[in-house]
């Protein structure tokens, strides 16, 4: 077997608990069915709908799943009464795989892309779990609705977008004293000044930016903990694609609210 088919090869359940035994998560047989159903479903759809830059199952089980569990802890930590929002979610992650190590949890995937839902409704049905439920919607309309706003004890998202547009998109779904859990690459230290900026305006506080231990993994990732301490403004989310295109407390933020000068008669 060449190299490139070893890396293609899909691991067996043994194989693969291997991997995530160092997590210390003690996963029941069928959570690591569900994770590996999970892996060759989303392999499968991947190669007819965009659904993630990875395509191989080496990839998807160290790259996505691996990541993905990294974070049950801190979910585990703060998931307050249990109910949980993935934004963003694409063909799943980190929210899916969230889904399966935590059963006990509630959790809702938000995605605007209607093929995308899809696939996570058909992974919903294919493994049989009961936590979770697959949403089509914008963040920037459903966190002015009622029924959404204020409603979420943790909201994670894993887009690739700046801390501020994710803050602004987030934090109107999280309740008080709730949190916001985002996964990021591990240059981001000029991010976070602007995203300072940005949760102050929104009613948040960035707690926490530490690098994430890798186990399993040649990834780097910072796990910034935003707390939400007081209520979001009703202005935010502004309209749709504003949170990524005018980050606040960018340049390009501060530069649409300075007056413009009028022109001499």
């Amino acid at each position: 077997m060449t190299p490139t088919m070893q890396k293609m090869a899909a691991r067996s359940a043994a194989e693969f608990a291997e991997i995530v035994a160092p997590l210390n998560l003690d996963f029941t047989s069928e959570q690591i069915d569900q994770l590996l159903r999970y892996r060759d479903l989303l392999l499968e759809r991947n190669r007819h709908v965009n659904l993630t830059a990875v395509r191989d199952c080496d990839g998807i089980e160290r790259r996505l799943i691996l990541e993905s569990l990294r974070l049950v802890p801190f979910v585990q930590q703060h998931a307050g009464s249990g109910n949980i929002m993935d934004l963003g979610s694409g063909g799943g992650i980190p929210g899916m795989i969230l889904a399966i190590a935590m059963p006990e949890l509630s959790f809702t995937l938000l995605d605007a892309t209607g093929k995308k839902v899809i696939f996570q409704r058909d992974v919903i049905e294919a493994i049989g779990l009961e936590n979770v439920r697959a949403v089509q919607g914008r963040a920037e309309e459903l966190g002015h609705d009622i029924n959404w706003r204020n409603s979420y004890d943790l909201v994670t998202a894993r887009a690739v977008t700046s801390l501020s547009a994710l803050m602004e998109l987030g934090l109107p779904f999280v309740s008080m004293k709730g949190w916001l859990v985002l996964p990021k690459g591990n240059d981001i230290e000029e991010e976070l000044g602007i995203a300072r900026k940005a949760a102050g305006k929104l009613g948040g506080t960035i707690v926490s930016y530490d690098e994430l231990e890798q186990v399993g993994s040649d990834v780097s990732t910072r796990l910034v903990l935003v707390r939400k301490d007081q209520a979001t403004p009703g202005t935010y989310p502004r309209r749709v694609g504003l949170p990524a295109k005018s980050p606040l407390g960018s340049p390009q933020d501060l530069a649409e609210k300075r007056p413009r000068k009028r022109a001499r008669a």
